[in-house]
Order: C-alpha cells, then sequence, then structure tokens
C-alpha cells in the first residue's frame, strides 16, 4: 500500500493529498474549492481515519473516534494545526 496519495478531482474540485501512517491511520487534507477551506490560501480541509477505518476528530489535543457510520470533517485548519494532526495521529 502507498503511503502517500494524491487527489485531484476536476469535477467537484476537490484537491490535496492523504498520507496512510505505519499505525494504519489515514489523515486527508483537502484544500479545493469545494472544500470547507478557503482553497489553501491560510486553510485546509482535514479529516482522518484509523486502520479499522473508523473516522476520527482531533479535540482538545487528542484523537477521538467517532461513533460506527459517523462522518466529520475538520473545517478551516490552519498549516500549524494541520503539522500538530499529522504528529498526533502518526503517534496513535
Amino acid at each position: 500500500m502507498k503511503a502517500f496519495k494524491t487527489i485531484v478531482d476536476e469535477e467537484i474540485w476537490h484537491d490535496g493529498f492523504q498520507i496512510i501512517f505505519g499505525n494504519g491511520c489515514t489523515i486527508s487534507i483537502i484544500f479545493g474549492k469545494s472544500s470547507y477551506s478557503d482553497q489553501g490560501e491560510t486553510t485546509a480541509e482535514v479529516a482522518a481515519w484509523n486502520g479499522d477505518k473508523d473516522w476520527m476528530l482531533y479535540s482538545d489535543g487528542k484523537w477521538v473516534v467517532l461513533e460506527d457510520g459517523y462522518v466529520e470533517v475538520m473545517p478551516r485548519c490552519t498549516a500549524d494545526e494541520v503539522a500538530e494532526m499529522m504528529f498526533t495521529l502518526s503517534k496513535e
């Protein structure tokens, strides 16, 4: 399985990338026109899930697994927030 995946969907204008960490967790950073961001000027939309495909949210410095079937993204995240999320998710 590739560790890095580029996302380009011209139909819905989602540009971004995903990283799959060694622990099985994945983070998705999207900054296209149809995302909850300012199109990558200063913010991006972030989503994350663990190796069991459970979606997760980053809150108060820790990752929280969502209940079965729930899907949620983190809107308008700054570059510093994304870097913190990436680091902590890789250690999850």
